[in-house]
């Protein structure tokens, strides 16, 4: 092959088909959801306590009332969710 000549694979073939794909939830593993207090205490100190990670949500927020209940000063939380995902083609490719 001589200098400057653009080599060209034979026989290598692809096949690229536009397929719509659905995004959603996936049903065969559990949402996580954790609150957490972001209050302070009188020395300035951030609380940090949390609920732990509790697969339903409105557990994880009465621990929030439960936290407040203990502490009323601690008005300030926030919450992290773990939402599964998948995606999968609408229709199988043939």
């Amino acid at each position: 092959m001589a200098l400057g000549t653009p080599s060209r694979d034979i026989g290598i073939r692809r096949l690229f088909r536009f397929i719509e794909w659905f995004v959603g939830s996936d049903p065969d593993r559990a949402q996580i959801h954790l609150v957490s207090c972001e209050g302070e205490d009188e020395d300035g100190t951030r609380c940090r306590a949390d609920s732990g990670e509790q697969s339903d949500r409105e557990a994880a927020e009465l621990w929030m009332f439960e936290h407040a209940a203990e502490q009323p000063e601690h008005r300030s939380y926030g919450r992290l969710s773990y939402h599964p995902m998948i995606t999968v083609p609408r229709e199988e490719p043939t």
